[in-house]
């Protein structure tokens, strides 16, 4: 069988497609493989009624379709909670126990009802992620759960608007404003993490500004304040420092919102570069093709920084549908624990629904909690010898312990494979619905053997309730699942 690391020819410029829209032809026929692949990377997962709507669409106008979704859509309603705040200074130890532990009930809430909005407005959900890894906070900083369905509000109204404003609103959050020490930036004792974060991480990267325009851009970001009693974000006038500041070339008294705007239209070129490069690694490859990364660069500063038209561009051309990008990526943890699934059809956890939260923090990616300020690495820190092991144990529970089986019905599973009465077939079916990547007819005719366990093809009977076939049926899929090819999408 190939690795994980299948595609590490890929580099910047190998690929000869281009950002032309994608035409399906014969080189590039749109088939199963590449709906595998729209489904998958723009979704949380594949099953077989959307793969046979979408085959006979045409890809592209699906993808306008997604967008258009994602933009239109209207949210869901806020939780009840939402204007609960918390206990003042005068209420008894009992009210502010009770407090905390509602709190930490609605936490786990909030983080369940997000993955069940990823599994029903999915790529509007793919992008708050996106930007959630971009915009990080630190729910265990600003610990409420009102807070975080507002900050996770802020990515999702702005997560395919304009970035420049995007930027502007998410540096008042107050759950980025207690995150990155905002709160504590004041006149004549300048707090520099915000700073540093807005031009490293948020909007240029390192090498495009000095360690003096973090130091003047932290005293034009000074006066801002939270009220914790309301959630209130305050602006006092006498903690702003009014004096002249001089950062990226200008100097004058300027203030929050000058800043965002200097910043842009001083390094308008370096933001647009770094952004399109995440959008990249996160939709296509995590080794940047620079050609592409230029294109979609040249349409964000012609559109004044809207990430509608990148994406657009991006996810309608060829090169997003080059056989050498289908099966590129490792699977992240909320993929992995959302496309198994979609692929088993498991639409109800029922009371088990609260270990979705615990696996993503065993397999590394606790949303609303990512690692650090620069937050998930993703690609190959994805997989280690320990995560590994718990996904292949996480698949093998859902496959096979009693307490999950009836989660999972194969006949309907079976029943969408276009022979299931010849195992031949079959096993190759299964592979190709579950696994990303070609295999090879050698790697296929290995499959059959496992399928088959022993039995001679001519006795294979598919019934269902023959406990013999689900065992071969279970064991089968189960091997999929731990194949280095299915962490890929």
């Amino acid at each position: 069988m190939k690795t994980m690391d299948r595609n590490d020819h890929i580099r910047s410029g190998k690929i000869p497609t281009q950002l032309k829209k994608y035409v399906p032809s014969t080189l590039m026929p749109w088939n199963t493989k590449r709906a595998y692949h729209v489904l998958r990377r723009l979704q949380y997962g594949v099953n077989k009624k959307e793969l046979n709507e979408l085959l006979i669409q045409n890809p592209t106008d699906f993808i306008d379709k997604l967008i258009d979704d994602a933009i239109n859509k209207p949210f869901v309603e806020a939780p009840s909670w939402i204007d609960v705040l918390p206990p003042s200074g005068d209420v008894s130890d009992e009210a502010r126990k009770n407090y905390i532990k509602e709190n930490r009930i609605r936490i786990l809430e909030y983080r369940l009802n997000w993955l069940e909005l990823m599994k029903t407005h999915s790529f509007r959900e793919k992008m708050v992620l996106f930007w959630h890894n971009h915009f990080v906070t630190e729910i265990a900083t600003y610990k409420h759960a009102p807070l975080a369905h507002r900050y996770l509000t802020c990515l999702r109204e702005n997560c395919l608007g304009n970035f420049k404003d995007f930027t502007h609103k998410i540096g008042l959050e107050y759950a980025m404003l207690i995150y990155l020490d905002g709160t504590k930036n004041r006149k004549n004792k300048p707090n520099e993490n915000y700073s540093r974060e807005l031009l490293e991480l948020f909007t240029m990267g390192i090498g495009n500004y000095t360690e003096d325009d973090v130091k003047e851009i932290a005293r034009a970001l000074t006066g801002f304040k939270v009220n914790k009693s309301k959630f209130e974000v305050i602006f006092e006038e006498k903690k702003f420092d009014n004096g002249e500041k001089s950062f990226l070339g200008r100097t004058g008294e300027f203030n929050y919102d000058d800043t965002i705007d200097i910043i842009f239209e001083e390094r308008s070129t370096e933001i647009a570069n770094f952004i399109c490069t995440k959008i990249y690694q996160y939709f296509v490859y995590d080794l940047p093709n620079q050609s592409i990364i230029d294109s979609l660069a040249d349409t964000f500063l012609s559109h004044n920084f809207e990430i509608e038209p990148v994406l657009r561009q991006l996810l309608k051309s060829e090169h997003f549908f080059d056989s050498e990008i289908l099966g590129a990526k490792i699977k992240s943890p909320v993929d992995f624990i959302l496309q198994i699934q979609k692929e088993l059809n498991i639409t109800n956890l029922k009371k088990k629904e609260k270990l979705q939260v615990k696996w993503l923090q065993e397999l590394g990616q606790d949303i609303l909690n990512p690692i650090n300020v620069s937050g998930w690495r993703g690609y190959r820190s994805w997989i280690s010898t320990d995560t590994l092991a718990i996904r292949w144990n996480l698949s093998d529970k859902l496959l096979n312990k009693k307490s999950f089986e009836s989660l999972f019905d194969y006949r309907e599973l079976i029943n969408s494979m276009s022979d299931p009465d010849d195992p031949n077939i079959l096993a190759k079916d299964l592979a190709n619905y579950f696994i990303s990547v070609e295999l090879t007819e050698k790697d296929k005719d290995e499959l059959v053997t496992i399928l088959l366990s022993g039995m001679p093809d001519y006795e294979w009977n598919m019934n269902l309730e023959d406990d013999a076939i689900i065992w071969r049926l279970r064991n089968f899929v189960g091997h999929l699942f731990q194949l280095p090819e299915y962490q890929l999408m």
